[in-house]
C-alpha cells in the first residue's frame, strides 16, 4: 500500500459552509491525516494538504473533482490543483489533530 502526502488549492463555495469541517472528518473516516486553510485573500479558495494510503486520498480528490455537494450547507469545490510543494499539516488552521478543539455549528451533515 503506498502512502501519498498531497497538498492540494480548491477553489468553489469553501468558505463560511463548513468545508474546512467537512474535509477532515472525510479524512477521519478514511484514515488519513489531513489539514485545510482558508486562503484570506480569497473566499473561494482553500489549501489542503491529505496524508495517507494512496487510494483513499484520490478518493477524497475524486470526490472534490466531480463537483458535489460535501455537505448540506452547500460547499463543493469547482476546481481542484495539486500543489508543487507539500504544506505542513502543522501549518494548517484546521488539521485532523485539532478539529476537536474548535466550536463548530454542530447542525451539519457531510455528503463526504
Amino acid at each position: 500500500m503506498t502512502e501519498v502526502t498531497e497538498s492540494y488549492q480548491v477553489g468553489g463555495q469553501v468558505q463560511n459552509v463548513m468545508f474546512r469541517q467537512t474535509i477532515i472528518r472525510a479524512c477521519q473516516a478514511r484514515g488519513l491525516t489531513g489539514g485545510a486553510t482558508n486562503v484570506k485573500a480569497d473566499k473561494h479558495q482553500v489549501l489542503i494538504t491529505l496524508s495517507g494510503p494512496a487510494e483513499k486520498v484520490k478518493e477524497i480528490v475524486d470526490f472534490l473533482k466531480s463537483g458535489k455537494h460535501m455537505n448540506d450547507w452547500g460547499a463543493h469545490a469547482t476546481s481542484v490543483s495539486l500543489l508543487e510543494n507539500t504544506i505542513p499539516l502543522t501549518s494548517h488552521q484546521v488539521t485532523t489533530d485539532n478539529v476537536d478543539k474548535r466550536k463548530w455549528n454542530p447542525n451539519v451533515k457531510f455528503y463526504l
